[in-house]
């Protein structure tokens, strides 16, 4: 698989994740490697944390003015990180693109 084949991989959820990990070419992917697993990693948190919201008036707040916003803010952040990995740039996603969990 290319490299851009790789990058664009590794924001297809944990599945894509996986695969673009286990690819030969990961080395020179871990730029987007590591972006995609800080958007699987607060995807993820947020959907566990989002269970909350099944609690009766406080939950519905909590959804509605706190969670949605974040997850529509993360949904936006994610599209310009795989336009950026579409068009082979490495460009850090606004406010969560700093972090590094991976060493690259």
């Amino acid at each position: 698989m290319t490299k851009k084949a790789t990058d664009i991989w590794a924001y297809m959820g944990w599945p894509g994740f996986i695969v673009a990990l286990c690819q030969p070419c990961k080395d020179e992917c871990k730029f987007h490697i590591n972006q995609a697993l800080v958007f699987n990693i607060f995807f993820t948190g947020l959907s566990l944390i989002s269970w909350i919201g099944v609690i009766p008036y406080i939950g519905w707040l909590l959804e509605v003015f706190v969670f949605m916003p974040v997850a529509i803010c993360l949904l936006v952040f994610w599209v310009i990180a795989l336009v950026g990995a579409c068009h082979q740039e490495e460009k850090k996603a606004p406010l969560i693109g700093s972090i590094n969990i991976m060493n690259h």
